[in-house]
């Protein structure tokens, strides 16, 4: 059985997001967007029978700006069509309090706040002329996992077919968020809660 693939897709308003590219939001702030990352972890395959079984190794950083990053390949010898994908948006409870980590979890990768705070589930970073902030800077780390603001979000879907094409259309990520106002989210709480919900409502499965 050929592995299943997942190619993620970064969107605003239908464009591809590229480098030193402007795109315009509902709420009329130019955006330029300078650094996406996210994390998808801990996947899951369930059987048409209800059987689960975790993919070993499943944690990987998504780097919107690294285009080897965008296409996961999970390498699985018992996937049938019809069987459910499921996996993290952002970090668990369970690795944020289980020390240290390699790989795609390694502190290292910038990712990381502290033991107390833990993995920053997504960053979004870039620039407004609508920001009165040092060069028009916004940036959104969005991470907390303990209750009530733990910002894990699960997504789950049917596969039908090998290749399942991701995307992210980040401009609803934007609809609510005036930039003059709110340009930067670096600590766990409501509003990041509100921002994690936000950012997973923007991931569409085709």
């Amino acid at each position: 059985m050929p592995p299943i693939k997942l190619e993620i897709t970064p969107l605003f308003n239908n464009q591809t997001i590229t480098e030193k590219t402007w795109y315009v939001s509902s709420q009329k702030d130019s955006i330029q967007f300078t650094k996406l990352k996210f994390y998808l972890t801990d996947f899951q395959l369930k059987s048409k029978e209800g059987i689960i079984k975790s993919i070993e190794n499943s944690n990987y950083l998504i780097d919107v700006f690294n285009p080897s990053s965008l296409d996961i390949l999970l390498n699985t010898t018992s996937f049938s069509l019809g069987d459910e994908l499921s996996f993290n948006l952002g970090v668990s409870s369970a690795m944020n309090t289980s020390g240290a980590h390699s790989g795609a979890l390694d502190p290292s990768n910038g990712m990381f706040w502290s033991w107390q705070s833990g993995y920053i589930n997504f960053k979004i970073e870039g620039l407004s002329p609508s920001c009165v902030t040092r060069k028009n800077k916004f940036q959104f780390h969005i991470g907390g996992y303990q209750a009530p603001h733990n910002t894990l979000r699960r997504l789950s879907f049917i596969l039908n077919k090998q290749t399942t094409q991701l995307n992210l259309n980040l401009e609803g990520f934007f609809e609510g968020t005036k930039l003059a106002v709110d340009n930067q989210i670096m600590v766990p709480g409501e509003k990041a809660n509100e921002l994690a919900t936000e950012f997973f409502n923007t991931m569409t499965i085709n």
